[in-house]
């Protein structure tokens, strides 16, 4: 769905600033305001894993790579 929203808000915009259609322009200006509204409506992220560390202790987090095939 966000595909189509993307595509009538350049559309929109684009007929409605360059080619002067009123139509177009409102289309335009009402699929941005979704976007906006998806965005901002989007989940959080989430705590995967939560630990408290004591005096001492470290946390290390590494990256591996995938074993070649």
């Amino acid at each position: 769905m966000a595909g189509i929203i993307g595509r009538l808000a350049r559309t929109g915009l684009r007929k409605g600033v360059l080619e002067g259609s009123r139509p177009w322009l409102y289309t335009g200006i009402v699929a941005v305001a979704l976007r906006v509204v998806q965005r901002i409506g989007r989940a959080q992220p989430q705590t995967v894993y939560a630990e408290e560390l004591k005096p001492g202790e470290r946390l290390e987090i590494r990256v591996l790579r995938p074993e070649p095939r």
